[in-house]
């Protein structure tokens, strides 16, 4: 089922930081979430019950979170690079902190 994606402004800007190589592993990504609605193993790590992260390697690991919102829309969150093993608190709660504005 094709969906919408929908980009908060901030988490917009956070991507444009990264290189051009992985914008476009994510643009990859983003493809595919709106055509096929969801994302297969291992691209996508389901954080809770609304909350998704994506995965890119590429020169280091660079993550996004994204939410369904509706039956239509992925509102994409933000993102980060990730710098160690374990995903930082900080940024989830930036995430849900911005998916509270979409529900």
């Amino acid at each position: 089922m094709q969906k919408r994606l929908y980009f908060d402004k901030n988490a917009l800007r956070e991507l444009r930081k990264f290189s051009e190589a992985v914008q476009i592993e994510f643009e990859a990504l983003f493809t595919i979430l709106k055509e096929k609605g969801r994302l297969e193993y291992p691209e996508p790590k389901k954080i809770d019950k609304k909350l998704f992260e994506l995965r890119v390697k590429y020169k280091g690991q660079y993550r996004g979170f994204y939410a369904y919102a509706g039956k239509t829309y992925i509102v994409i969150l933000c993102f980060f690079r990730k710098k160690t093993r374990r995903t930082p608190i900080r940024f989830i709660k930036l995430a849900k902190r911005r998916l509270s504005q979409y529900e």
